[in-house]
């Protein structure tokens, strides 16, 4: 099947360019595509490149922004406005095999403060507080448990949790990965080109089938730079990553939550229709140092951009 998956996604109906898919209708995205094109890097330890955005204020205090799925460095865009009115550096790096970073096949969760700590060091950082939304929340999680002499604050914005927070039906999609890659990269490329086709009708679909509380900011600004990191994300690479990351988050994660002793803070909304609000609460009852906020009406999206300000001052102060 993964020969026949392959056929599909590189020889039928062929991709359309991504600079077709980028429209800069708004300054935002204007900076986003300027992200795409220039990106930064930094050479980790093992040799790997991993890129990087480096928006908001350039002398602010720092933050290192954990990107969701499918996402890339330019989701740190999100937060330049806001990084740049409180004098925070928002600093995002690409996940292995993401966005213009070198991949990692065979990677765990657990590596990831190993390249973190590679990534603070190349920028001449002894520690930053991290954020990590959606699909970054365990990358968060992680780095609090294992790097605690880097990070300062961890904060995780409609995070994944482990799949022992859900019932089998929420888990289905991250074990399919783990059991049929093929089909996962099969699905993530239908999904995918949808997105290149039209980005306007894209996320009016995504409108209409979340969360009503997030509707308006998946067709505005919002909306318009996580469809920009989507396209990045697998623009040098392909979907490979995206299969591994989607199994890898399916799989425990390998951490002791109760032994953390970082600050953490949660923000999750009850009305999110991505990841199950019951992820949050799993959170919060297993990591001793949690402080949870959780907006009853709040989805995934408006979960972090109508607490932004409070999650910069909050994870900065």
């Amino acid at each position: 099947m993964g020969r026949l998956t392959d056929a599909l996604v590189d020889r039928v109906a062929p991709t359309p360019e991504w600079e077709d898919a980028i429209v800069a209708d708004d300054p935002t995205l204007e900076l986003a595509r300027d992200v795409m094109e220039n990106p930064e890097t930094v050479t980790l330890r093992d040799g790997r490149q991993l890129g990087y955005a480096d928006v908001g204020d350039p002398d602010g205090t720092p933050l290192v922004v954990f990107h969701g799925f499918p996402n890339s460095r330019v989701f740190g865009v999100v937060f330049d406005a806001i990084g740049r009115e409180q004098g925070v550096r928002i600093l995002a790096p690409d996940r292995p095999g993401f966005g213009v970073s070198d991949p990692d096949p065979d990677r765990r969760l657990l590596d990831w403060p190993t390249d973190l700590a590679d990534f603070l060091d190349g920028l001449g950082l002894d520690s930053s507080p991290v954020l990590g939304v959606s699909g970054g929340g365990p990358y968060a999680a992680a780095s609090a448990a294992l790097l605690p002499e880097r990070v300062d604050h961890a904060g995780i914005a409609s995070g994944l949790g482990p799949m022992a927070a859900v019932g089998v039906r929420d888990r289905l999609w991250y074990y399919t990965a783990r059991g049929a890659g093929p089909l996962t990269k099969l699905l993530l490329w239908a999904a995918g080109r949808q997105a290149l086709v039209d980005r306007d009708a894209f996320l009016q679909s995504l409108a209409e089938s979340r969360s009503d509380a997030d509707a308006a900011l998946w067709t505005g600004p919002v909306g318009k730079v996580t469809h920009a990191s989507m396209v990045e994300a697998r623009r040098h690479h392909g979907l490979a990553p995206l299969v591994t990351e989607t199994a890898l988050f399916g799989r425990p994660w390998g951490i002791d939550l109760s032994a953390i002793e970082v600050p953490v803070t949660l923000w999750y909304g009850g009305a999110d229709t991505v990841v199950p609000p019951a992820m949050g609460r799993y959170l919060a009852d297993r990591i001793p140092t949690a402080t949870e906020h959780y907006g009853p009406d709040l989805g995934h999206l408006s979960a972090f951009v109508e607490n932004e300000r409070e999650i910069v001052e909050t994870l900065t102060a």
